[in-house]
């Protein structure tokens, strides 16, 4: 089901801005066959990916001859949805309403929404960070260590999709996890083993580059992939992940950080449950993220996609805690998923009394925004007292905001910031959405 929404909001006319080259990089490999390394409309191999992601789309598109809209956004709809299925199931080793209320928060944040709705390939690492620390921490509390193999695949497997960050994200985190459980045995094997498989992926990715471009794309390769990462001309500043960076990932966010303010004391405690360690170890994840993309001179807030499970499971402690706090806290949360359709209709009405005074309007889709919210109210009202009643009430009202959040970032948010980047991109991609 969530493969289908992601699908859905994948709809647009046009690839714009950074994602375009995406789509050259498919149409060469559909014209030419498989390479090395991504080709780009200058007929010159690119430096900065690796080949797989544009391979999983010349794939997903070679049986109907042609990139398409959905051809292009199936590889990350599906890496986003298996981390909804890993969010869930990371959540689920203590409780099935804990994963479930961590999915919730995933489609809660903006970033992570617009992460694949802009196909931006740090959904794969983010997808194997997931992969890598379930394995790890499942391995561990079910006591059956040969699912550590599980662990070095998905670390080869970071570095084949996004390079050597792709390994060393994922890395971080196990090593935070590792560190933090005080597993010291474990700590050490896997930074040796991690180190070699590192090693190895850099080798590999130096001889396709030499094999595909020669000695100066070599170097390009190595420079855009590593070394040219960490430059001194630090823009946004050192604060940019703990500012304007983090707050893209909305409530989500916030409510994660409630959390760990309300429990940090009890991280230090001789004698924590289950549940604090979890709490303690996703604040080592989400930590350890935003400290190891302060360094690198280039700063985006999709490059911190990967925190997006940490953050959800954290936010979801509101619903797993019965503390007086958190119970208010939740109640506010419910009461905001309520309002939001109105809130939504609200923003169309202002939007639209804004266009008639501004020289560039703002394009939303009325038609779509507007029926959307109306059918999510009409069956509020209709049903209210089964969702007052009903034993599932929470989920089903914290449901009900995230199905509205969802219609205001497809008929909202989405054509006005398309219709905006449209008008000052050079050379924007028309594709028809449909496979066929």
């Amino acid at each position: 089901m969530t493969l289908a929404v992601f699908m859905v909001l994948q709809y647009k006319p046009a690839v714009l801005n950074y994602t375009t080259r995406f789509v050259d990089f498919a149409d060469y490999m559909l014209a030419n066959g498989v390479t090395l390394f991504p080709i780009a409309d200058d007929l010159k191999p690119y430096p900065d990916y690796t080949v797989l992601n544009t391979l999983l789309v010349y794939l997903a598109s070679l049986p109907f001859g042609r990139v398409s809209i959905l051809s292009m956004g199936l590889p990350s709809c599906i890496a986003a949805s298996l981390m909804l299925v890993f969010i869930y199931r990371l959540g689920a080793l203590h409780s099935k309403k804990w994963g479930a209320y961590g999915v919730l928060f995933s489609l809660l944040t903006w970033a992570f929404l617009d992460g694949v709705n802009s196909l931006a390939l740090d959904i794969y690492p983010a997808l194997f960070t997931l992969i890598c620390f379930y394995v790890a921490y499942s391995a561990e509390l079910k006591k059956d260590p040969r699912r550590l193999v599980f662990l070095f695949v998905g670390l080869a497997l970071g570095f084949a999709f996004r390079g050597p960050i792709g390994l060393i994200g994922p890395a971080c985190v196990i090593g935070a996890y590792y560190f933090l459980s005080r597993q010291w045995r474990m700590l050490l094997l896997f930074s040796f083993l991690s180190g070699l498989i590192l090693a190895a992926g850099v080798v590999l990715l130096a001889w396709a580059a030499y094999l595909q471009g020669g000695q100066a794309f070599l170097e390009d390769v190595l420079n855009m992939q590593g070394i040219g990462r960490f430059g001194s001309d630090h823009a946004p500043r050192y604060y940019f992940y703990f500012s304007a960076g983090l707050f893209t990932y909305g409530f989500t966010v916030f409510y994660a950080i409630s959390v760990i303010l309300k429990k940090y004391k009890l991280f230090f405690s001789s004698t924590r449950d289950k549940d604090i360690d979890l709490l303690l170890y996703l604040t080592g994840w989400l930590l350890v993220l935003l400290v190891l993309f302060t360094i690198p001179s280039s700063k985006k807030a999709r490059y911190i996609l990967a925190i997006t499970p940490a953050i959800s499971l954290l936010a979801a402690y509101l619903f797993v805690s019965h503390e007086a706090a958190f119970v208010r806290a939740k109640n506010g949360l419910m009461q905001f998923c309520l309002k939001l359709p109105a809130l939504g209709l609200g923003l169309l009405l202002s939007v639209l009394v804004y266009n008639y005074f501004a020289e560039v309007p703002l394009q939303p889709n009325y038609l779509g925004a507007g029926l959307g919210l109306f059918a999510l109210l009409s069956f509020y009202h209709a049903k209210r007292e089964y969702f007052a009643e009903h034993r599932y009430r929470e989920f089903m009202t914290l449901s009900f905001g995230v199905g509205a959040f969802l219609i205001l970032d497809m008929f909202f948010f989405n054509p006005i910031t398309y219709h905006l980047e449209l008008m000052i991109e050079p050379t924007p991609k028309f594709l028809p959405y449909w496979f066929w």
